[in-house]
Protein backbone atom coordinates (compact mmCIF):
# COMPACT_ATOMS: atom_id res chain seq x y z
CA UNK A 1 0.00 0.00 0.00
CA UNK A 2 1.32 3.22 -1.39
CA UNK A 3 2.01 6.39 1.61
CA UNK A 4 -0.58 8.73 2.22
CA UNK A 5 0.01 11.47 4.13
CA UNK A 6 -3.24 14.17 4.88
CA UNK A 7 -1.59 17.72 5.85
CA UNK A 8 -3.91 19.93 7.87
CA UNK A 9 -3.25 23.78 8.34
CA UNK A 10 -5.24 24.73 11.42
CA UNK A 11 -5.73 28.28 12.69
CA UNK A 12 -4.89 29.00 16.50
CA UNK A 13 -3.16 25.15 16.17
CA UNK A 14 0.60 27.35 17.09
CA UNK A 15 1.53 30.20 18.64
CA UNK A 16 4.01 32.64 18.13
CA UNK A 17 7.06 33.76 19.58
CA UNK A 18 4.65 36.10 22.03
CA UNK A 19 1.97 33.32 22.81
CA UNK A 20 -0.64 34.39 20.22
CA UNK A 21 -2.17 32.22 18.95
CA UNK A 22 -0.91 31.14 14.72
CA UNK A 23 -1.60 28.27 12.07
CA UNK A 24 0.00 24.84 12.78
CA UNK A 25 0.18 22.02 11.02
CA UNK A 26 -0.74 18.34 11.23
CA UNK A 27 -0.12 15.55 9.18
CA UNK A 28 -1.46 11.82 9.21
CA UNK A 29 0.63 9.07 7.59
CA UNK A 30 -1.70 6.09 6.37
CA UNK A 31 -0.41 3.27 4.70
CA UNK A 32 3.19 1.77 4.50
CA UNK A 33 5.78 3.97 5.92
CA UNK A 34 8.45 2.58 3.88
CA UNK A 35 6.09 2.82 0.57
CA UNK A 36 6.52 5.86 -1.78
CA UNK A 37 4.35 8.50 -1.60
CA UNK A 38 1.18 8.80 -3.72
CA UNK A 39 1.51 11.44 -6.62
CA UNK A 40 0.24 14.94 -6.38
CA UNK A 41 -2.76 13.98 -8.67
CA UNK A 42 -3.53 11.51 -6.61
CA UNK A 43 -3.36 13.47 -3.64
CA UNK A 44 -5.23 16.25 -5.12
CA UNK A 45 -8.27 13.75 -5.86
CA UNK A 46 -8.28 12.57 -2.67
CA UNK A 47 -8.54 15.92 -0.92
CA UNK A 48 -11.68 16.58 -2.78
CA UNK A 49 -13.06 13.15 -1.02
CA UNK A 50 -11.60 13.57 2.75
CA UNK A 51 -13.55 14.96 5.18
CA UNK A 52 -11.72 17.73 7.47
CA UNK A 53 -14.21 16.94 10.71
CA UNK A 54 -12.73 13.42 10.08
CA UNK A 55 -9.47 14.11 10.31
CA UNK A 56 -9.79 16.47 13.54
CA UNK A 57 -12.05 13.29 14.95
CA UNK A 58 -9.06 11.25 13.96
CA UNK A 59 -6.90 13.07 15.59
CA UNK A 60 -8.39 13.70 18.62
CA UNK A 61 -9.23 17.39 17.79
CA UNK A 62 -13.08 17.19 17.68
CA UNK A 63 -14.39 20.00 19.17
CA UNK A 64 -11.32 21.81 19.84
CA UNK A 65 -10.90 23.23 16.37
CA UNK A 66 -13.25 24.23 13.92
CA UNK A 67 -13.76 22.27 10.78
CA UNK A 68 -13.83 26.27 8.60
CA UNK A 69 -10.48 27.09 10.41
CA UNK A 70 -8.94 23.72 8.45
CA UNK A 71 -7.83 23.60 5.15
CA UNK A 72 -5.90 21.03 3.80
CA UNK A 73 -2.36 21.52 2.07
CA UNK A 74 -0.26 19.87 -0.10
CA UNK A 75 2.71 17.30 2.07
CA UNK A 76 5.13 19.68 0.33
CA UNK A 77 3.93 22.90 1.62
CA UNK A 78 3.34 20.84 5.02
CA UNK A 79 7.43 20.28 5.18
CA UNK A 80 8.50 23.31 4.29
CA UNK A 81 6.29 25.23 6.93
CA UNK A 82 6.11 23.02 9.46
CA UNK A 83 8.52 19.89 8.62
CA UNK A 84 9.64 17.62 11.62
CA UNK A 85 13.22 19.17 13.11
CA UNK A 86 12.50 22.59 11.20
CA UNK A 87 12.27 24.70 14.62
CA UNK A 88 12.62 27.64 12.55
CA UNK A 89 9.44 27.33 10.03
CA UNK A 90 7.08 29.80 9.92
Amino acid sequence: MKKVRICLEIQGLGQDEHGAPCPGGLCLTIGDEEAPEISGEEYQQLTKTVSIPGILSAAFLEGLYRPENCRIIPPEEYDRKYGEGDQDAE
